[in-house]
């Protein structure tokens, strides 16, 4: 006689449908909790970022600006559009030179700010003050040793956000002490004859205000806080810095209000 075959073993559709929801149970509960747990954890390494930026770029600015002889601020490092659809341009008054009658004077923002290094035997007490008569500039027998500008713009390695960039003439000096790269002004320059603080600038052009050679300082994206722009001519002596740092992305968004201001030595 053939013995009969045991049945194997098995969950029934009850016990499955028991055990599935006793899981789905558990999920929803923990659920919130991971999901919490997660953004926390991105907020937390998004400040964390946004201090780091700010130390560098406070830190780094007032070493700049506490050496520095004196500044300028234009309105832009080239013609671009902010967010709020405002036009912004470097040539502020449009007549197709780029001079003194484009600094910003006090009270004006902007996005382009120039800290210059000089030796200036015949320095003019007026080199900045409130009065909208006496432009700031230096006088024909000034030696300018060194420029170091910030400036906004379109961040090269991340489509849609702004960066603070940085150049150092100091860091473009070969072994003929010159400034050799990108646009051949050479330092020290003696004013006059032509040669203006204006024409020691990169060219007020995109292409110019990206290039590799120059420092994006460790900002994700920044918004001005002062008709969207960055820095303030505070009194014609110094430069109020009013500024958001954002981290994150579009969806998540981490944030820090700055305020600080800096004078030149000069």
């Amino acid at each position: 006689m053939t013995p009969r075959a045991r049945p194997s073993a098995a969950f029934t559709l009850t016990e499955i449908m028991v055990t599935s929801a006793i899981i789905g149970l558990i999920l929803i509960g923990v659920l919130p909790f991971f999901l919490a747990n997660s953004k926390s954890l991105f907020v937390s390494e998004q400040k964390l970022l946004v201090n780091g930026d700010l130390r560098a770029f406070t830190n780094g600015l007032i070493q700049d600006v506490e050496s520095a002889s004196g500044f300028m601020l234009y309105q832009s490092f080239y013609s671009r559009t902010l967010s709020d659809g405002t036009a912004v341009n470097r040539d502020i008054n449009g007549d197709g030179v780029i001079d003194v009658a484009d600094r910003m004077q006090s009270g004006q923002s902007g996005d382009f700010l120039v800290l210059v290094y000089y030796q200036d035997p015949f320095y003019d007490s007026r080199f900045y003050d409130d009065d909208p008569d006496n432009q700031p500039t230096l006088g024909s027998s000034t030696t300018v040793s060194r420029i170091v500008a910030y400036w906004l713009a379109p961040n090269r390695n991340y489509l849609g956000e702004t960066a603070l960039y940085r150049f150092d003439t100091d860091q473009f000096k070969g072994i003929a002490s010159t400034w050799m790269t990108p646009w051949g002004a050479t330092f020290p320059a003696t004013l006059g004859s032509g040669v203006t603080v204006e024409s020691l600038l990169p060219p007020a052009v995109e292409s110019a205000a990206t290039d590799a050679h120059y420092a994006a300082v460790a900002l994700n994206n920044l918004q001005g806080l002062s008709s969207n722009l960055n820095f303030v001519n505070y009194q014609g002596r110094s430069v109020f810095v009013r500024s958001r740092i954002l981290h994150g992305n579009q969806a998540k968004r981490v944030t820090n209000i700055y305020n600080f201001t800096v004078s030149p030595r000069g």
